[in-house]
């Protein structure tokens, strides 16, 4: 099905329902956060019943966010839906245990630009090229159409400003500048946004962030680099995952690397791993042999075992992708 074929069977499904779910996926970042509530409130607007369900709570510097005070994470009781959206979600699992535990969701509509997308929805639109879900809801609301006032614009312009690394990342594109663009003609402040997301950290960030940077190690001549994010850790610094976000960017930065990668423990004998790449190697590829996906640049898989275990599997198949 073509993109705008796609678009008006989406925007058709909006005006013909009434009450809708909007989900995405688990441990959310700015991308999920801004997509989900920017499409609530733009549903709120045209006078329909849209609830935000969202497994894990929002990270703290994101909770400025218009609307972010109004996301549930556990499933409603007794209600049903006309139809549910999965925003910047790759796989169906990733909307979380009490997504399925809603009792009616009608159909599902996938939206989302991650190239590993497995099309689970009902009505699917995956564009890779999109910078990010937040740009893609900005076109959506475009076709409905809905006038974008800046509570929605703030939304969808601190998914697309985290997205795109502060506008740093490869996937940083014209369509990007121009929609942040579109954001600030409609109110949006970039310095309020910036100064909440990356000027004002908690302090159990500042006081894990040195027991992570202690196991920074290199492998393969510099060109693989990695830290590690322990349970132990973040218990010692009253430190909760989402705390851990843009801690991948350190060894990222480390002169030479073309690969760079987060372990984090989840539980024992498990932990979620992070991959960024500096272009030259695909980490979605790499991500998706533990059964993970993501951008070429960017990716995340689960692995079980104990720490070395999974270090040395990872590092394996990093290395043959070099």
């Amino acid at each position: 099905m073509k993109k705008a074929e796609t678009l008006r069977k989406i925007a058709e499904e909006v005006r013909t329902s009434r009450r809708f779910l909007i989900s995405a996926h688990e441990n959310p970042e700015g991308d999920a956060i801004g997509s989900v509530l920017a499409l609530q409130l733009a549903l709120n607007g045209m006078g329909k019943e849209a609830k935000v369900l969202n497994q894990d709570p929002t990270p703290e510097a994101l909770r400025f966010l218009p609307g972010a005070g109004e996301i549930i994470h556990r499933a409603p009781e007794g209600e049903g839906f006309d139809a549910a959206f999965a925003l910047d979600c790759g796989d169906k699992p990733r909307l979380g245990v009490e997504f399925t535990r809603v009792q009616g969701v009608g159909k599902i509509i996938n939206i989302d630009h991650h190239v590993s997308n497995s099309h689970f929805g009902d009505i699917n639109w995956v564009d890779p090229k999109a910078s990010s879900t937040a740009e893609m809801i900005f076109e959506l609301l475009r076709v409905i159409p809905v006038v974008m006032n800046r509570a929605i614009a703030e939304n969808i312009y601190t998914g697309i400003l985290t997205d795109t690394g502060s506008f740093h990342y490869s996937n940083t594109s014209p369509r990007a500048f121009a929609v942040a663009r579109k954001c600030l003609l409609a109110g949006v402040d970039p310095w309020k946004v910036a100064e909440k997301i990356y000027e004002t950290q908690p302090l159990a960030r500042l006081r894990l962030l040195p027991l992570v940077l202690e196991t920074l190690e290199a492998a393969d001549s510099g060109r693989i680099s990695f830290v590690v994010v322990t349970q132990r850790m973040m218990k010692q610094t009253g430190a909760s995952p989402a705390l851990t976000e843009d801690f991948i960017n350190f060894p990222r930065s480390l002169k030479g690397a073309e690969v760079a990668l987060l372990f984090r423990e989840i539980e024992p004998e498990k932990y979620r791993v992070s991959l960024r790449s500096r272009g030259n190697v695909d980490v979605a590829r790499v991500a998706k042999e533990f059964q993970g996906g993501g951008h070429p640049s960017a990716a995340g898989c689960t692995v079980e075992g104990n720490l070395d275990k999974v270090r040395a599997l990872v590092l394996k198949r990093v290395k043959a992708a070099l």
